[in-house]
């Protein structure tokens, strides 16, 4: 299938129908064939929330796919590191970037699980990829897994300077990712 990891980074708002987020869920699929195994991950979310996030996220990817045979599982933590093993592309919705990383930091070597795959994540998603990242709701800055050795700041806009220099500043030189709302960038590993 894929020999490096494909990671898509996504500003957030996927709920929001445009074409800037149709283009995301289409990107998850784009070349690859053959049965495609998704992992949905709502480890940042309400367990109340996730039959209907997750209903949302299989309409819009089967859609845009182009009608690709795609086959769905929703993470537990329980089997997450077999279900990462299992999947092609995992998505990981935004929320609280503080429930994602606590569930998240429990998977010993999960670069390793990575390798190979499509993992996108919009916003919280996003900065738990990220080494570093700028937390929205706290305007904290925060560490992430460090899977990609950036700063990632999600939702920001273009009156956002000052936040983006104190953040430029924030600890080592690293390249820094700007993403407003429904904007995506890719990077391969």
């Amino acid at each position: 299938m894929l020999f490096m990891t494909k990671y898509i980074l996504h500003g957030g708002n996927t709920f929001e129908k445009n074409n800037d987020n149709n283009n995301f869920f289409r990107e998850m699929t784009l070349g690859l064939e053959g049965r495609i195994r998704i992992l949905l991950n709502y480890f940042s979310r309400q367990e109340s929330e996730i039959d209907k996030l997750a209903k949302q996220d299989e309409q819009r990817l089967l859609r845009y796919s182009k009608n690709k045979d795609l086959e769905f599982q929703v993470a537990e933590i329980e089997i997450f590191e077999k279900q990462l093993r299992w999947a092609d592309i995992m998505y990981m919705r935004g929320g609280s970037t503080e429930l994602l990383m606590k569930k998240l930091r429990k998977v010993k070597n999960i670069e390793r699980l990575f390798e190979g795959k499509v993992i996108a994540g919009s916003s919280a998603g996003a900065y738990a990829l990220s080494k570093y990242y700028y937390a929205n709701d706290s305007k904290m800055l925060g560490k992430g897994l460090g899977i990609l050795n950036i700063k990632c700041y999600c939702h920001c806009k273009p009156e956002d300077t000052k936040v983006i220099r104190k953040f430029m500043a924030y600890k080592e030189e690293l390249p820094l990712i700007l993403l407003p709302n429904y904007k995506m960038q890719i990077i391969h590993k």
